[in-house]
């Protein structure tokens, strides 16, 4: 156990976020100390403030991603922090409006991109700093907090300009580990004791985390205008990984299909353990990959050992059936496949070949970007995100009209923070960070009593509230309930350093974080987000998508013209597709009043797109990876085999959406579908 834990606690500290979380700290600590001890107390809490804010809009990306965040943040914290203060300043109701105004348009600009929603989520959280911190001068404030922006805008740059492809090798990395938890999964379908509806949902559940990872590894490359040129070996050589880390997701994909079929054929004699045996030995060999530092690649004694176990496996096969023997070799085939890949993509070499897609077209793979006109098609409570930006708004404005009626306004903030924070578009995601809010609040405000009764001492507590807000850095990603309970810690004790006093502060954190949640929640129910036409939208989609993967497939067999761009582009579409698909099913299914009534038939639909999505990743494999042809009649049969599941997810997808009645057909068709397989 011990042995386990050590290497799991390694590995997290060498994550890009865990590096973050230490320039963060530093950057925030050593000029806040120094404005601090050597000018003005004031300026360098909203100088503190105002890095550690923009620290946290620091996602992972390129350095036009960087400047991006830049061009974004700083007038938004700039505009945010001085109209809320002179709000403030002047006591005026406007601030009420300004709340609704900026909770509208920080929330609706989300459709500008993931790294811009999380700016507007960041502005918003600013407006909450600054009524909390009520500061006497409104345009000191906001000139000190928005160079502490600035500042850490600037670190982030010049760190991306020095070191262009550090969240591009930590996203690949990421990318391989995954890899690794995948393998580790599939062992199970070779064992006959696990039983096969729990392995496809969890392999539907990994896949989605697999498919961000891989978008997460284009968003950062294939944007970069480099790769472009091509006398630009660097970028060639991070191209060349992403190459084989699709072509490895494929061939664990569609590895095998029907795991029933493979379980039945290949029971009796030591074949399934021998398989089983060769996974895991692929698992460790992917887990232990390193694609920067001292590169590591698969390790020469654990090779050899899993050449010898798919020799075996070809030994046994000879003996057995035609059947067996044909479903053995096809298995080996390709575990030698992913074998070649493991053993290659430590190489810092660009390993080009026939299937790379055109300079010219490697745009095309990388998510499209959204402009304004993207935020005016979706002024309509048809569009999920515009009824969310409107119920963000409302809350804001019911939370802000309730501290202006208040004698202490700041006390306010801890409402709209909560709100900020916890407040989701889906019910279920909205429960869950209200439970770790008020959860992480309590254990935070009781370790800081224990903290202050033991602890006098101004230095010491200025070090654990220093070392409170590293942790909250630290697991500000992988864990919230963990990073609340860090800053409540460091907030209180950074006010007891500040004012001396809490005693109000212990009862206003719990009582209006508390009440924040209460709104949260009903807003959730006052304003549902409409989850059936996300999960129409999404499911016809991936229909579409489907029909046209398989055309595509059969098109290349016929014309024996594999063509490798149109291939690749379809079949990550459709990877794209199905991970939608599943989380809007995702989100119907956690519906707090309906969901329930579906959970049963969203998890057919699931595995129902899961077998579909891997039969085609097989049949483009067979000519893309392995180079077999099959016989037309085989070719033909797997065709219109997967051509009648997409038939019956379509009408499983059209009943309703509800996908209640479809519930026996979807159940005879998987049956059906496991008996032709076979």
């Amino acid at each position: 156990m011990e042995s386990a834990l050590f290497p799991r606690i390694i590995r997290f500290f060498k994550t890009e976020s865990s590096w973050d979380a230490l320039r963060n700290i530093l950057t925030i600590l050593i000029p806040g100390l120094f404005l601090f001890f050597f000018w003005d107390g004031p300026i360098a809490i909203a100088f503190a403030v105002g890095t550690l804010l923009a620290a946290l809009t620091d996602v992972p990306g390129n350095q036009a991603d960087k400047r991006l965040t830049a061009l974004y943040g700083i007038p938004l914290f700039f505009l945010t922090g001085l109209s809320i203060s002179l709000a403030l300043h002047y006591e005026s109701w406007t601030i009420v409006l300004l709340l609704g105004i900026f909770g509208f348009l920080y929330t609706i600009i989300a459709l500008l991109g993931f790294r811009i929603n999380i700016v507007g989520n960041l502005a918003l959280i600013v407006a909450s700093f600054t009524i909390g911190l009520r500061p006497a001068g409104p345009f000191v404030f906001t000139f000190a907090l928005t160079a502490g922006a600035t500042c850490f805008y600037a670190v982030s740059l010049i760190q991306a300009y020095l070191f262009p492809h550090r969240s591009l090798s930590f996203a690949v990395e990421g990318g391989i580990q995954q890899m690794a938890k995948l393998i580790r999964l599939k062992i199970d379908c070779y064992n006959e004791a696990v039983p096969l509806h729990q392995i496809y949902r969890q392999l539907s559940a990994l896949h989605i985390k697999v498919s961000d990872q891989l978008e997460a590894v284009r968003s950062i490359l294939l944007r970069d205008k480099r790769l472009l040129e091509d006398q630009h070996p660097a970028s060639k050589i991070w191209l060349a990984k992403l190459y084989q880390l699709v072509d490895l997701y494929e061939l664990l994909m569609a590895i095998d299909n029907d795991y029933e079929h493979i379980r039945d054929t290949l029971k009796g004699g030591k074949t399934l353990i021998l398989i089983r045996e060769s996974l895991a030995i692929l698992s460790k060999a992917t887990a232990r990959l390193r694609v920067k530092g001292r590169s590591r690649g698969f390790h020469a004694a654990k090779r050899e050992r899993l050449e010898g176990l798919l020799q075996e496996l070809e030994t046994t096969a000879l003996t057995e059936n035609l059947q067996k023997k044909e479903l053995t070799i096809s298995i080996v085939n390709q575990l030698r496949q992913v074998a070649n890949i493991l053993q290659n993509i430590h190489i810092p070499h660009a390993l080009e070949d026939n299937t790379w897609v055109a300079n010219k077209d490697i745009a095309n793979f990388a998510a499209p970007q959204h402009n304004w006109k993207t935020i005016v098609k979706n002024l309509s409570f048809k569009s999920a995100i515009f009824s969310y930006a409107v119920r963000m708004a409302l809350l804001l404005m019911l939370g802000g009209l309730i501290g202006f009626l208040l004698p202490e306004y700041r006390y306010a903030s801890w409402i709209l923070l909560t709100i900020i924070l916890v407040a989701r578009p889906s019910y279920n995601i909205t429960q869950k960070r209200n439970y770790q809010r008020i959860i992480g609040s309590l254990i935070g405000i009781a370790i800081s009593l224990i903290l202050l009764v033991c602890i006098q001492n101004i230095c010491w507590l200025a070090a654990i509230a220093a070392l409170c807000l590293y942790l909250f850095l630290l697991f500000n990603k992988p864990d919230y309930l963990v990073c609340v309970i860090f800053i409540t810690i460091t907030i209180l004790l950074g006010q007891k350093i500040h004012e001396g006093s809490i005693q109000d502060l212990l009862g206003s954190r719990f009582a209006f974080t508390l009440l924040g949640s209460i709104f949260a929640v009903l807003g959730c129910l006052a304003i549902p987000i409409n989850h059936y036409r996300s999960v129409a939208q999404n499911t016809d989609s991936l229909i579409q998508h489907f029909k046209s993967y398989l055309e595509k497939i059969k098109e290349s067999y016929a014309s024996a013209n594999i063509n490798y761009y149109d291939l690749r582009l379809l079949r990550k579409f459709t990877q794209a597709s199905l991970a939608q698909s599943y989380d809007s099913l995702e989100q119907l299914e956690k519906e707090p009043i309906r969901g329930r009534y579906y959970k049963t038939d969203i998890i057919h639909f699931q595995t129902l797109a899961y077998r579909i999505n891997a039969l085609l990743v097989g049949l483009s494999i067979q000519m893309t990876k392995l180079g077999q042809s099959l016989p037309v009649e085989e070719m033909s049969e797997r065709a219109n085999y997967v051509a009648e599941l997409i038939q019956e997810a379509e009408l499983l997808s059209k009943k309703g959406y509800g996908l209640a009645r479809s519930k026996r057909a979807a159940g005879w068709k998987i049956g059906k579908a496991e008996k032709l397989s076979s």
